[in-house]
């Protein structure tokens, strides 16, 4: 089901980046650093059998659920804000379970699922405790949350992320202990965290090999209106923000 709703920024999440070949160019359809490599090494990990009912939170054009289903035969369903991207994964992927809702607040009943994707989508939202409710709601007793997202390395830097313009990408991250704090507030037992910074470094690299530079790719897309000392995107700061895995239990 997708429901209309205008592209764009909506409800405090920007969505312009996600849906802009600029960075599709790069990234493909997965839109995050390391593609399905975290994916792949957190199921491995979480020994989710055949058919087991998983939710991804931010699904896009539903290239995950497309690859939870055939690679790992298991029951997936996706949520996506964007219209101009279920829209997409419609045609791309037709006949995959899609629908449209907000993550702070999921059109899912109660306990439906065994475990819950959500990458590279929480410091988008403009409530992530909120999110991280939502997946405890949804999650049977004893479902895992596979967490990936940015954050910032440096504790302080994790104030200065939090002013720069909502254009970043990187505007919502926060350091680690905010970030472990936030998944045992909503109720979930945190069991692994790994840094996989290297795989954000990585991103930032192809980004520079297809653009000329970090700059260029901004200004391609429109959008970091940030001063350039506190724009994460800008080579002056470029080596701070990091990526990590997370896996918590309900």
């Amino acid at each position: 089901m997708v429901v209309a709703m205008s592209s764009g920024q909506s409800g405090g999440l920007n969505l312009n980046l996600y849906e802009s070949p600029l960075l599709r160019a790069v990234t493909g359809p997965i839109l995050r650093p390391g593609g399905f490599d975290l994916t792949d090494r957190s199921l491995a990990r979480c020994g989710l059998a055949p058919g087991t009912p998983v939710l991804d939170i931010g699904c896009g054009t539903g290239a995950g659920v497309d690859h939870l289903r055939k690679r790992h035969g298991l029951k997936a369903v996706g949520v996506d804000l964007s219209t101009v991207l279920l829209r997409e994964g419609a045609l791309t992927y037709p006949g995959s379970p899609l629908a449209q809702g907000r993550a702070e607040q999921l059109p899912l009943p109660d306990g439906a699922f065994d475990a819950v994707v959500c990458e590279c989508m929480l410091s988008l939202s403009p409530d992530p405790h909120a999110v991280l409710r939502e997946v405890r709601r949804v999650l049977q007793p004893g479902g895992v949350l596979i967490l990936t997202d940015v954050y910032a390395r440096i504790p302080d830097h994790g104030q200065m992320m939090g002013r720069v313009s909502a254009h970043c990408c990187l505007q919502g991250a926060v350091d680690r202990t905010t970030a472990e704090s936030r998944v045992a507030d909503a109720g979930l037992d945190l069991e692994v965290w790994e840094d996989h910074t290297s795989l954000l470094k990585q991103l930032a690299a192809q980004l520079v090999w297809t653009y000329g530079s970090l700059d260029a790719f901004w200004s391609a897309l429109g959008r970091c209106d940030a001063t350039e000392d506190m724009c994460p995107a800008r080579n002056t700061c470029g080596s701070r923000p990091g990526y990590y895995l997370a896996v918590a239990r309900k």
